[in-house]
């Protein structure tokens, strides 16, 4: 027989003790130790258990005390909440306590954690059965079950009575009062987090970054305030950035998405944008059952969290209007808890204001890309009426000049005049000519002529047109065309007017003596025309500028040879309209070579 005054006052002691340790806000692994220490020691059971209610509604032994065997048998075990009903529909009412009598338990229900050498006393009405279940549930402020105190194989071998009964339910109940107040703290912990985090967030949306470091920038507070084991963000590409990616861990060390999850991740936060949430997949329960992941898509991400040691994955999209343009991604370990609603709505909230920095980025990129269009067309505009006009005005002289000549002294020299007049205006004519065709090849709205051009038929007709010229400058002009050449798509006159500008420039810039060559052959998917010369060739500072309008160069020696400086500008537009490239490999005094390479048929 226990001292009934000693017993109180230890009772007494215990539970001032664990109410003080409540409201110092100790942490619950400590405090369940000393309530199920205190069922087992003070109330005097061999035997006591606290299991706490899981998100999926059963309960989950989370402390055991006084037995080495039952702890190790019993820590970790979970109960269906439909059991724990049944038993709660059968058992007896002892106040606040749950007692079901052996032989009474439901079907499906644990057995009493029976110890080998435990005995009860024989004949005896009040006896303790070792199939006695005895319970003391504890609840929150408005009644959801929290848990339940368990315990069993009590030490005098009979039921409690009314004191130990009452003294279990001030145990369970300050458990009740714990874990509520612990539950307090954390969501205010929490709010305060995730409110910092969504503050931050809103900051960095309201300034103007370039939309490729808007996510590096909120990388950092989006980990914290999620508190993310792993954090993957993508933006997909805009008109004017490349589709990016950061990424950040808890530990600092590397992290990177698998190129096999982009695109479900991209669908999954597509469709979550237009739904309005968020989408959890967790590796022991699966997915959000809305989204209606195919199976071997829940298969991959469940895949890539075991590889990643991950728990659980949460997927919130990135956007603003109707437009998705990215994902947030993040992994929590599995000694995290689950994901909450409340950090689910400030993830998506965190996607809203990302989505407005990124699409205020890309709208301020855009403004700057326009404004600085609108001044280089400007600065152009005024630059080609300054060309012109110069261009104009030279041969226009010269024209006036010796028509004056002929007005004053007709018999003078007449066939001299002549010439110098049909000169000048040959190179007014093709000033205006190029003039005309460099507007028509750079109307983006203009439509180009389809048809199938075999470039080098087009070729030969053009070297064999300049060959007088070449042979009248002693210039060597040779032809080599690749049989069955596949022809190319677009507009025949538009790349007859490219091949003479490239042979045009090759034979007046080639020296007598020299030798220029002209080859049109296929390599993979692509025809190639190459013209190469052994001529003036061209500095690297001059090959800078060798497509903008107007562009003669700084060499004097090329300076003297008359043209236009609108041939090659001319030959990169039709050429980009046609899906090729042009490429120039020149060195003064040695040569040049220009390269086109058009798509085949």
């Amino acid at each position: 027989m226990r001292d009934g005054v000693t017993w109180e006052v230890r009772a007494l002691g215990r539970l001032t003790e664990l109410m003080n340790r409540v409201s110092a806000q100790d942490d619950l692994e400590s405090l369940f130790e000393m309530v199920v220490d205190g069922a087992a020691d003070v109330v005097g059971f061999k035997v006591a258990a606290i299991s706490l209610v899981i998100p999926s509604g059963d309960v989950e032994v989370v402390a055991v005390a006084g037995d080495d065997d039952a702890r190790s048998e019993l820590m970790g075990r979970r109960t269906p909440r439909i059991n724990l009903e049944a038993e709660f529909a059968v058992a007896e009412r002892w106040g606040g306590l749950r007692f079901v009598p052996a032989g009474q338990l439901p079907a499906g229900s644990e057995d009493g954690w029976v110890a080998s050498d435990w005995t009860a006393p024989a004949d005896d009405p009040d006896a303790w059965n070792p199939e006695d279940t005895l319970i003391a549930p504890f609840f929150d402020a408005v009644g959801n079950l929290l848990g339940i105190l368990s315990v069993d194989l009590p030490l005098s071998g009979r039921r409690p009575d009314l004191t130990q009964r009452a003294v279990l339910e001030l145990f369970a109940h300050q458990t009740g009062i714990a874990i509520s107040a612990a539950r307090q703290r954390n969501a205010l912990s929490e709010r305060v987090r995730l409110v910092e985090a969504v503050q931050t967030v809103a900051r960095i949306a309201q300034e103007d970054l370039d939309p490729a470091k808007v996510l590096d920038v909120a990388s950092e507070p989006i980990a914290a305030g999620l508190a993310t084991s792993g954090l993957w963000m993508r933006a997909f590409a805009g008109e004017d950035d490349d589709e990016r990616e950061s990424v950040a861990a808890r530990s600092g060390g590397p992290v990177r998405t698998p190129v096999s999850l982009v695109a479900i991740a991209r669908d999954v936060a597509t469709r979550r944008w237009r739904t309005g949430g968020v989408a959890v997949v967790d590796q022991d329960s699966g997915g959000d059952a809305d989204l209606m992941w195919r199976a071997d898509e829940l298969a991959e991400v469940r895949q890539f969290l075991g590889d990643a040691r991950a728990r659980s994955i949460l997927v919130a999209p990135i956007g603003s209007g109707s437009a998705c343009f990215g994902y947030i991604a993040c992994t929590r370990s599995p000694g995290d808890p689950e994901w909450t609603e409340a950090e689910a709505a400030a993830a998506l909230e965190i996607g809203r204001d990302l989505g407005r920095a990124i699409r205020n980025a890309r709208l301020y990129a855009a403004e700057r890309r326009v404004a600085a269009e609108l001044r280089e067309s400007d600065r152009s505009k005024t630059q080609l009426f300054s060309t012109v006009s110069h261009e104009l005005k030279n041969p226009l002289a010269s024209i006036v000049g010796h028509v004056e000549l002929l007005r004053q002294e007709p018999d003078s020299n007449p066939d001299w005049s002549l010439g110098v007049i049909e000169r000048n205006t040959e190179r007014l004519q093709s000033l205006v000519d190029d003039l005309l065709t460099l507007s028509r090849v750079s109307d983006p709205d203009r439509a180009m002529p389809q048809a199938d051009v075999d470039l080098g038929t087009v070729s030969r007709e053009v070297v064999d047109m300049f060959r007088p010229r070449a042979d009248h400058q002693d210039v060597t002009l040779t032809f080599d065309l690749e049989p069955e050449l596949p022809l190319v798509r677009g507009s025949a006159g538009d790349l007859e007017r490219v091949v003479q500008n490239l042979v045009s420039n090759a034979v007046k810039f080639t020296p007598a003596g020299g030798s220029v060559a002209v080859s049109v052959a296929s390599r993979r998917d692509r025809v190639v025309l190459e013209c190469a010369d052994d001529g003036l060739g061209i500095s690297p500072e001059d090959q800078v500028g060798l497509f903008t309008e107007f562009f003669r160069g700084t060499n004097p020696a090329s300076l003297k040879v008359p043209g236009t400086g609108l041939g090659l500008s001319i030959a990169q537009r039709v050429v980009t309209r046609h899906g090729g490239r042009i490429h120039v490999d020149s060195e003064l005094g040695r040569g040049t070579s220009v390269r086109l390479l058009l798509p085949a048929l």
